[in-house]
């Protein structure tokens, strides 16, 4: 039986690998038709290229009319960490432990007994290690390469994670210590022009979806803007302001200082700020249509330098 359901998940791991070097193949020669195929489902119509006003009609119009050689950079998990240096705040960056270009090169033994494994390209490959002794390194080796291998970008058109060359890094493991949580509590600050505007808190993940609620930098809650999906769930519960809230604002400030919009993800560890990621291409599903318009008229796209189509 256990033979039977491991060639089951090798046949769909393959059928996942050659799916996504098909969508590959479709998506570069027509980006902006895959961009309108993902918008569609939320918004009921296509992208307004000559005249975007919604976040996330700005956002595709940025990647299809401006340098996003910085959006590369951030959003690669790895290199992000050198530009947080560069700002002064290597203090809220989780331990690195190591980097490499294959899973077979991981020495296991020179890790510590808990880390987290992830590719810098791509979204949910994670790999959390809570007690070394119990991992199958057999197993973590080929699930991380497959991670490598997978083409992140091409889906959803998010064209500057197709310019990232992957890795493999091992970091901290960081733990939550909130009781109503199940997980960590993300705390993703929504920035334009370096300029902080709310805060959607995410919490309770699971295969189930995930808990949410937004904030606006005094911590007040936002109910009437966000929309639950199957996915994205509102929850009521009033989430603890966290102790190190003016630090994350302060750091996100700095950090989107050069972009027209970002989003800067943190966590908050016994009144520590520790950062998690920048994200350029995200916010599908889970805001309402009027707040998607006023995110979006938030970006001055009159501030951005416009270059060729690509």
């Amino acid at each position: 039986m256990k033979k039977h359901i491991l060639k089951f998940l090798n046949q769909f791991y393959v059928y996942r690998y050659l799916a996504y070097r098909k969508h590959k193949y479709d998506v570069t020669n027509n980006f902006k038709k895959e961009a309108d195929r993902c918008y569609y489902p939320t918004f009921k119509k296509q992208i307004d290229w000559k005249n975007p006003k919604d976040l996330i009609e700005k956002i595709n119009w940025l990647q299809f009319n401006s340098d996003t050689s910085l959006w590369t950079k951030y959003a690669d998990k790895y290199l992000v960490r050198d530009y947080v240096k560069e700002c002064g705040f290597e203090d809220v960056l989780p331990i690195l432990y190591g980097k490499w270009d294959n899973a077979k090169d991981i020495d296991f033994d020179k890790l510590p007994n808990s880390f987290v494994l992830k590719t810098n390209h791509g979204c949910g490959s994670n790999l959390i290690v809570k007690d070394k002794s119990k991992l199958n390194i057999k197993s973590a080796i080929k699930k991380l390469n497959r991670w490598l291998s997978i083409p992140y970008g091409y889906a959803a058109a998010q064209i500057h994670y197709t310019r990232i060359k992957p890795c493999i890094i091992a970091e901290e493991l960081l733990e939550n210590k909130d009781d109503y949580s199940s997980s960590l509590v993300d705390y993703k600050i929504w920035c334009f022009h370096g300029v902080p505007e709310a805060i959607w808190v995410a919490y309770n993940r699971s295969n189930n979806g995930v808990d949410m609620s937004l904030y606006d930098l005094n911590w007040e809650k936002h109910p009437e803007h966000l929309i639950s999906s199957n996915h994205y769930k509102y929850n009521e519960r009033d989430i603890p302001r966290p102790k190190s809230l003016e630090k994350m604002i302060e750091i996100a400030k700095v950090l989107s200082k050069d972009t027209p919009q970002v989003r800067v993800d943190f966590y908050d560890i016994d009144g520590k700020p520790y950062f998690g990621e920048m994200t350029f291409a995200t916010g599908f599903g889970y805001f309402s249509r009027e707040y998607y318009e006023y995110l979006g008229s938030k970006i001055d796209l009159s501030k951005v330098e416009k270059i060729k189509h690509i």
